[in-house]
């Protein structure tokens, strides 16, 4: 890092960063600049007000803190780099980094991280956006947001709710969004090519403000890496986890939970989790459909709205490898049975016969012929990766398509050299994006070689192209098509195998949920 003066002018004041070297050139870096007030005390579980203009020159050398969460939770460490020791409520900042070189008119790209919506925060090294603003020659900018119960619980229907808004964490990113777009030109940007981009949780947060009335006037265009489509909360069962999580915390209004210190917040969030995890799944808080911010679940939502939006989405072949769970030796394959008879209900409407159960898992077994994984463990993974994970996605492709919308799909295969048995995980694409592979120890975990730098350079190139003009060809990874009704393909990223946009390979029509209107 070199002490140069890098000095920025802001709609809220003058701002002083540092100027820090990468192996593709210098960066200026301003970190930890406030675009919010802090959402403490009668502002807790609010939407997020503007932060105040300030006097004089504000110092932006350091990372704000993240947001509040659990520093020991069960998802903190599953992947490297993604813990932090210091988290506060007042966590509303953002950063920028610009190339050295003073120039007008660069795309700008906005990183929103992920972590189960619980967990998460932009100081993490992993997320560091120098390195990609110096070899792309774009802006780079990350947000802070809320997590967990403080950003993505819905108390409006208990007692003092009307004072309270749902989705306090996309209020969040939106507002973020907001500065950066006003503030793009004073960085050497171009707010009319915006880019948010993002993985798992991250992209989700992305997914769920593609519908909110007037995004299209801030975001140009969205990049979401894993996003969990289904995972969009109903407002009954919102509801529930509310009341669940004041029983825990022992108060019994919005009044007694904003005299909560954060500690006793956390806390109560993971006994809800226990409590609610039958009704509320493993992850009790994330978004919720609630009429303004988001009106409907993406799936539906994207039918109509947000075709202006162009949009590059797609998965990791084996994504819920990293979450695996071994079943039970005695009874395995009954189990599996059991949770594919209810995959299969939930889309069909209709309790479905042993034998077609039978065939769902023999169409698995027998794509799993000829690998290490073939036990009952390893084909309800593959299952549970296609239901929750890869089909959603194709889904949102299939539904902008018929809107009219502009949308990339891609296909995630570099698999793990360090650990076979995890193959291409959920989040194993994020060094691959941001440059990463140096940082705590990513390039060992995953055992990158020349070859996973070489797909690195050429994912990169592409998530640079298409935040400058909207398409993602590149001269490292060649054409990239659309994805149409009618040609259904996704671009394969491997780097064992020639980059190219191939048919799709992972639908399976018996994943389709009722109702959905037949693209074939």
């Amino acid at each position: 890092m070199r002490d140069a003066g890098a000095v920025a002018e802001t709609t809220h004041g003058a701002i002083r960063g540092t100027v820090v070297d990468t192996p593709y050139g210098a960066v200026r870096q301003f970190l930890g600049i406030p675009y919010g007030k802090p959402p403490a005390g009668e502002r807790r579980f609010c939407a997020p007000e503007a932060a105040e203009p300030w006097e004089g020159v504000l110092d932006a050398g350091v990372f704000g803190p993240d947001p509040i969460q659990s520093v020991d939770g069960p998802y903190t460490g599953v992947i490297p780099g993604t813990s932090t020791n210091s988290v506060s409520e007042d966590c509303l900042t953002l950063n920028v980094w610009v190339p050295a070189e003073e120039e007008a008119g660069l795309p700008v790209m906005v990183w929103v991280y992920g972590g189960a919506f619980l967990t998460g925060g932009s100081s993490f090294p992993l997320y560091n956006g120098a390195r990609l603003a110096a070899e792309q020659q774009v802006v780079v900018a990350s947000v802070n947001y809320r997590v967990g119960a403080l950003g993505f619980m819905d108390l409006r229907p208990v007692p003092g709710g009307e004072s309270t808004t749902a989705n306090c964490g996309l209020h969040d990113v939106r507002l973020g969004l907001e500065w950066i777009a006003a503030n793009a030109a004073n960085f050497g940007g171009d707010a009319a090519t915006l880019t948010a981009f993002g993985e798992s949780a991250g992209a989700g947060s992305i997914l769920h403000l593609l519908g909110a009335p007037g995004i299209s006037a801030v975001m140009r265009r969205a990049i979401m890496q894993s996003p969990g489509v289904d995972m969009t909360q109903s407002p009954e069962v919102a509801a529930k986890v509310a009341r669940c999580f004041l029983g825990n915390v022992g108060v019994s209004d919005v009044v007694g939970l904003r005299q909560l210190e954060p500690g006793e917040i956390v806390a109560a969030q993971v006994q809800t989790a226990m409590e609610m995890f039958a009704e509320a799944g493993a992850m009790p808080f994330h978004p919720v459909v609630d009429g303004p911010l988001v009106p409907a679940p993406p799936a539906e939502m994207l039918r109509t709205d947000a075709a202006d939006i162009e949009v590059l989405i797609g998965a990791t072949a084996h994504e819920l490898r990293l979450f695996k769970q071994d079943l039970p030796a005695d009874n395995s394959e009954k189990i599996l049975h059991h949770i594919v008879s209810g995959h299969m209900a939930e889309r069909t409407g209709t309790e479905p016969s042993a034998s077609d159960v039978e065939a769902v898992v023999g169409e698995y077994r027998q794509a799993a012929e000829g690998t290490s994984w073939t036990t009952d463990s390893d084909v309800l993974t593959a299952i549970n990766t296609d239901v929750s994970m890869r089909e959603p996605i194709e889904r949102v492709a299939q539904v902008r398509a018929a809107a009219g919308g502009r949308t990339y799909l891609y296909d995630f295969r570099w698999c793990s050299q360090a650990d076979p048995d995890k193959g291409a995980f959920h989040a194993i694409d994020l060094p691959f994006v941001l440059d990463s592979f140096h940082v705590d120890g990513w390039g060992e975990f995953i055992g990158a070689d020349e070859a996973a730098e070489a797909l690195g350079r050429g994912i990169r190139s592409a998530w640079a192209a298409f935040a400058r003009n909207g398409d993602p060809s590149t001269a490292e990874l060649g054409p990239w098509s659309g994805y149409e009704l009618d040609q259904r393909v996704a671009m394969i990223l491997d780097a064992h195998s020639a980059p190219a946009s191939d048919p799709l390979q992972w639908e399976r029509s018996m994943w389709r949920p009722t109702g959905q209107m037949d693209f074939q």
